[in-house]
């Protein structure tokens, strides 16, 4: 199914990718790190921005799905964290 992030764009490294395809690839990685533990966990990644979005029950879990989504990009990105921690 399409989004509508699912624009090509050019990484930091200059290479060609797909925003849908690099969304999906840190929202599995996130949740490969934290086994689960952010619920409805949605990645979205608009024009050079990462927005992570979902439910969490603590903020270390919010914090570590943030420092997830950092390993896997080139440079230092924009990133909004909008976990919500009930």
């Amino acid at each position: 199914m399409k989004t509508m992030y699912d624009t090509p764009t050019v990484s930091h490294s200059g290479r060609d990718e797909d925003q849908g395809s690099i969304a999906e690839r840190i929202e599995r990685h996130i949740d490969d790190k934290l086994c689960g533990r952010i619920r409805y966990l949605h990645v979205a990644c608009p024009d050079g921005l990462i927005v992570l979005q979902g439910r969490s029950r603590t903020y270390h879990a919010k914090q570590l799905a943030q420092e997830a989504a950092f390993d896997l990009t080139d440079d230092t990105p924009r990133l909004v964290n909008e976990i919500v921690v009930y």
